[in-house]
């Protein structure tokens, strides 16, 4: 099952007092520490109308996945956005990727 994509799933909601303005930017840069991660394939950021926010990562692989998660809080680029985040609010999942279908890159 090593070589089978891995889907994980993270929400969570932002502390009381963050803006979205101040959120993605810090979630924007987080992509400088996503970047030195081996094996992501694909990185989406949604919110809902509640306020709940849903970041998905596709990996090549659960080794790629968890290796992204054991470097995860040691990352500056981490620590600021977690900072952010309301701590007992995230939930973490991981899955195996069963289809992936990808169509040109829109970037809002």
């Amino acid at each position: 099952m090593t070589d089978i994509q891995i889907l994980e799933t993270v929400t969570f909601r932002l502390k009381d007092g963050v803006t979205e303005t101040e959120f993605m930017a810090v979630a924007c840069a987080l992509d400088d520490y996503l970047n030195r991660c081996a094996g992501l394939c694909a990185r989406t950021l949604s919110r809902d109308e509640t306020g709940l926010w849903r970041e998905d990562y596709i990996w090549v692989n659960e080794a790629a996945a968890k290796a992204a998660d054991a470097g995860f809080m040691a990352a500056p680029e981490a620590q600021a956005f977690m900072a952010l985040v309301a701590r007992d609010s995230v939930q973490m999942a991981h899955a195996p990727v069963s289809l992936f279908r990808s169509t040109t890159a829109v970037t809002i």
